[in-house]
């Protein structure tokens, strides 16, 4: 039996970005539980400290997201849905539905823009992209219990790659088929790094094969005989598929034998935890009586969970075509998302990818399955788009826009709607339609108002009247740097604390020890420290010093992500609702209940208006284009004057023309004395 390679999916994408960061991805899934993936798959790509709680967790992630300088999108197949846990998505995260009308949109990929920590003599941080073909769902069943199959290829920045056109094109279908999204800032940041790749137009080099990227322009079977026909003819070839038709005969499998014409074949048998046969009985009896083909099954110290006898058996979910042969020594394998059904293999179908790699093994090839040598007495047989039967898929886009508190809908249809109900965990979001066709429309007040509402909790909601049974939707939130905060509401020292740390594990650090207590009792929780870290009241950032030095770490952090194109980091801090944004800060020292005296107040004030004066005046065009923003900062410097007013009322009336020249010498900034030449 040859050596099977393997490896933990999220360790094995650790290594490969191991000294760099990720600057924008995009995920491709059929099934995806959105919830699973924030908590789950999302701290593997942004290289984080975070908590063992969800609750912390999801806040932890949510600052580092703001800082990322492109943004991460998830595609999905609109029928593939999927609550798990009964967790919805929260995160800053593009959650795009595709609806593919002669199949399903069944790729898994992931697409990884990643660049240099640290930048060139030019200041340029290096790029590259990182791409895996997968068989593996964003699910927890995918990424924790399954075995998935999985390649991954790297294209570096200023080089050739056989991949550049193939993957242009796909990346370009892919946009198009997400039209109703207006804005898909990951694509088109991928996009532009790979027109700046040199193509490769070689199949091979020196005999051995480029790798090939799967867009399903042909059928497979004409895409693995385009690339690589005749080196594919007369080898041994293995099967690797969960799924197959339903149908008497298998048609693919019988096309692939006699297309390349195998000296033998082994096709993996699934079977369910009670030893049913994963597909038709009369399918099964056809593919035993094929010339030289033998059902498989794989190692059973591969599909257990640990070595403990009682810890069961993983799903076989991967979907791997291999042909080898043994003198010479090599291997061609088709790694992707083509289950071994006519969907999968056909022009029309469904939407699949894969890579088409070719190897030399260190050791002489063989076959991975073992021959089945006894008929099964059962057979229960499953189809690919099982889970999309059974959850459905609606037309209705729904999105709101956290800055402009507007929601609106999409009806992804020629037709008109019907009239359709809205609900998100029992509760009434209210009632829409009938809506116009392939049409943005604005939603009214009143339902806008409940599904911000709602949102605070959920962003998975329920669809009535569109089918007989409620059909899931997940919202699409734009403007999320105005969206409040998932769980925090720091205090005015604790914020400017908060602003003058300086790594992200010290940061991390502080919010699980100022995490209110309802977030210790969720998943995780066990898990964390109940200790407090004492944090002195009576320190330098209760004082001026610390006012000072907090203002100062925030203006250097803004100017960093506007000097770097990030302006979504600097809308999160300046304008956005989250616990250490600017407008955060000035909301806690209004308030009656805020800690500190009304000189404590003021000061942050002038240093608020100061912070304000000096990105404006070094960055108008970024200024400009947030009028409404700015108009709402500065309508909180003109609500908290009352400050101001106070201590000249509990003072004497010299004071008033004290802090008038006060005011006027604090919010000029001082010059840097030049140094005196001697």
């Amino acid at each position: 039996m040859a050596e099977i390679p393997r490896a933990v999916l999220s360790e094995h994408f650790e290594e490969r970005m191991e000294g760099r960061r990720l600057r924008s991805a995009v995920f491709l899934t059929y099934q995806f539980e959105p919830s699973f993936f924030e908590q789950q798959v999302l701290p593997v790509f942004l290289d984080v400290p975070v908590s063992h709680a969800d609750a912390i967790r999801l806040v932890q992630l949510e600052d580092v997201l703001r800082s990322l300088p492109g943004e991460i999108a998830v595609y999905y197949d609109a029928n593939g849905l999927n609550s798990g846990d009964g967790g919805s998505a929260k995160l800053d995260v593009r959650r795009i539905p595709i609806r593919h009308g002669t199949g399903i949109f069944h790729p898994k990929n992931v697409f990884l823009l990643l660049e240099s920590q640290q930048p060139d003599e030019s200041g340029h941080h290096a790029q590259s992209l990182v791409m895996a073909s997968l068989s593996a769902n964003l699910t927890r069943a995918g990424w924790w219990e399954n075995l998935e199959c999985c390649h991954v290829e790297e294209i570096a920045e200023g080089s050739a790659s056989r991949l550049r056109d193939d993957l242009i094109a796909f990346l370009g279908s892919l946009r198009n088929r997400a039209a109703v999204t207006r804005e898909q800032r990951a694509v088109r940041e991928i996009l532009t790094f790979l027109r700046q790749v040199q193509p490769r137009l070689q199949k091979s080099v020196e005999g051995q094969l480029h790798t090939h990227f799967f867009v399903g322009r042909e059928p497979l079977p004409d895409f693995l005989d385009w690339v690589a026909g005749e080196s594919l003819r007369g080898t041994y070839l293995e099967v690797i598929s969960p799924y197959f038709d339903d149908a008497p005969s298998s048609k693919p499998l019988e096309e692939l034998i006699a297309r390349f014409e195998p000296k033998e074949v082994r096709v993996f048998l699934p079977r369910s935890n009670a030893g049913e046969a994963l597909c038709r009985g009369d399918l099964y009896d056809a593919v035993r009586a094929l010339p030289s083909v033998h059902w498989g099954h794989l190692p059973q110290e591969l599909l257990r969970f640990s070595r403990r006898d009682e810890a069961g058996a993983r799903a076989v979910h991967a979907k791997l075509y291999r042909f080898f042969t043994q003198n010479p020594k090599r291997e061609i394998c088709f790694v992707g998302s083509a289950n071994l059904t006519r969907a999968a293999h056909q022009s029309g179908g469904n939407v699949e990818t894969g890579f088409l790699v070719d190897r030399v093994p260190a050791r002489r090839p063989d076959f991975w399955l073992s021959p089945e040598s006894r008929r099964p007495s059962a057979f229960e047989p499953r189809s690919e788009d099982e889970p999309a039967a059974a959850t459905g898929g609606t037309r209705l886009n729904l999105t709101y826009h956290w800055d402009r508190a507007l929601a609106e809908a999409y009806w992804d249809s020629p037709a008109t709607s019907g009239a359709l109900r809205l609900t998100a965990r029992g509760v009434e979001a209210g009632s829409i339609g009938p809506l116009p066709p392939r049409t943005w429309t604005a939603l009214s007040a009143a339902v806008a108002n409940r599904m911000k509402e709602l949102l605070a909790e959920t962003s998975l909601f329920l669809v009535h009247g569109e089918a007989q049974a409620p059909v899931p939707l997940l919202v699409q939130e734009e403007g999320m740097s105005h969206k409040p905060s998932l769980l925090f509401r720091l205090s005015a020292a604790d914020i400017l604390r908060y602003w003058a740390l300086l790594t992200p594990a010290q940061r991390s650090a502080f919010l699980e020890v100022r995490a209110p207590e309802i977030s210790l009792t969720g998943p995780g929780a066990d898990l964390v420290a109940r200790a407090r870290v004492a944090l002195l009241s009576d320190t330098l950032f209760d004082r001026f010093a610390g006012m000072f030095h907090a203002f100062g770490c925030l203006e250097r952090t803004v100017r960093a992500a506007l000097d770097a194109k990030n302006e979504k980091d600097a809308d999160y801090r300046l304008f956005g609702r989250k616990y250490d944004s600017l407008g955060s800060l000035l909301e806690r020292i209004g308030s009656d209940d805020a800690a500190g005296d009304d000189v404590d107040r003021y000061v942050i004030l002038l240093c608020a208006s100061q912070l304000a004066r000096e990105i404006a005046r070094d960055y108008p065009t970024y200024w400009a284009e947030h009028g409404d923003d700015v108009r709402a900062l500065h309508g909180r410097f003109e609500t908290l004057g009352a400050i101001r007013q106070r201590l000249v009322d509990r003072h004497s009336a010299d004071l008033g023309g004290f802090l008038n020249w006060f005011d006027r010498w604090f919010l000029r900034r001082a010059e840097p004395v030049a140094e005196a030449q001697s």
